[in-house]
């Protein structure tokens, strides 16, 4: 984590549960999309079952890993802003300013 002020790393910490919380709810969309299929018999059973699976045991858990990894915190934060999860009139003046460097070395980068 970079070197942030005391305000701007409290900030980080509930910039990353609601990103986390935004993510969850997206994916429970998503899976509640398969039983609406499974509902209609487009999906079987097993289908269902293995698509349950998936999300508890690594869709669920990756998000859970991004949003808890305290030494990486900032950086899923600024992703988050990059990919529009997070708007920047959602962060204060003071944390948007300290994670500016961040968050345009990621819009630079292709791997996000």
């Amino acid at each position: 984590m970079y070197d942030f002020s005391k305000k701007t790393k409290k900030e980080i910490r509930r910039l990353a549960a609601l990103a986390h919380e935004r993510e969850l709810e997206k994916a429970l969309v998503d899976l509640n999309l398969k039983f609406k299929q499974w509902e209609k018999e487009e999906l079987d059973p097993f289908e269902l079952d293995s698509e349950i699976h998936n999300f508890h045991n690594k869709i669920s858990r990756e998000i859970f890993k991004k949003y808890n990894s305290y030494d990486m915190e900032d950086h899923f934060v600024a992703i988050a802003i990059v990919n529009g999860i997070i708007d920047k009139s959602e962060i204060n003046t003071e944390a948007y300013q300290e994670l500016e460097s961040l968050i345009e070395k990621i819009e630079d980068s292709d791997y996000f």
